[in-house]
């Protein structure tokens, strides 16, 4: 067989192999291109989720900074307000027991001298001059009962509804003990009183209690203060 006759099935087997190798190529190429565009996809989508988490990051980050100084402004709000609230009552308290021990003593001794008198005439003009007096005492202590009274609608904006509760009560205490003490005060101005002084004694024991009432409030309340300020 001569050089002509094997050359043409030999290119054309060379021919087929090479056309089997670029498809084979091509489609490989296909691939590795596609396979690269879905990494290229792939990293675009990283990228993006990446970049959405740093967003969402940097924005609890503010959020969580904001909540912090809202909080501690919240705290420092309400703390001096409960600071504030309980300086005006030992205040009040401090202006009460002034009162009683600086303003009632000389009354009481003006009264005496003008009550142990044989003249009736004498002893009335005493007894309404001492009511007179004592009224103005107990002015002097609504007053201070009102300031007080005052800075509690204040507590009220900021706190709890326990928080309410606790201060009603302790209001409707101070009142009340208030008001015992004046009852006890103008029962000594009576001639029930002189003739029998051991009368004064229930008055002066519901005095005592409505007392007691009140400091047992005022730790409640004091109490209650320190949970809402753990609290925030």
């Amino acid at each position: 067989m001569s050089v002509t006759e094997i050359l043409p099935p030999i290119l054309s087997f060379l021919f087929g192999m090479l056309v089997l190798y670029l498809t084979a190529y091509s489609k490989a190429k296909g691939k590795n291109k596609a396979l690269q565009e879905d990494v290229s996809k792939l990293e675009d989508e990283k990228q993006k989720v990446l970049a959405k988490y740093m967003t969402e990051m940097e924005w609890i980050k503010k959020q969580h900074a904001l909540d912090i100084e809202k909080r501690k402004y919240l705290y420092d709000e309400k703390r001096q307000q409960f600071v504030k609230y309980f300086a005006l009552l030992d205040e009040f308290h401090r202006k009460s027991n002034a009162i009683f021990t600086s303003q009632f003593q000389p009354i009481m001794n003006r009264f005496l001298a003008s009550y142990l008198v044989t003249d009736e005439t004498a002893k009335n003009n005493a007894i309404l001059e001492f009511n007179r007096e004592v009224h103005l005492i107990f002015n002097q202590l609504y007053e201070e009962q009102l300031k007080v009274n005052t800075e509690t609608n204040s507590i009220r904006l900021i706190s709890s509804d326990t928080m309410d509760e606790l201060l009603d009560k302790l209001e409707s205490a101070i009142k009340k003990s208030t008001d015992d003490a004046s009852e006890m005060l103008k029962f000594m101005a009576t001639p029930e009183f002189w003739a029998d002084q051991s009368l004064i004694m229930p008055l002066q024991q519901k005095s005592e209690n409505t007392g007691q009432l009140v400091l047992t409030r005022r730790n409640a309340v004091r109490s209650r203060m320190k949970i809402e300020l753990n609290e925030i």
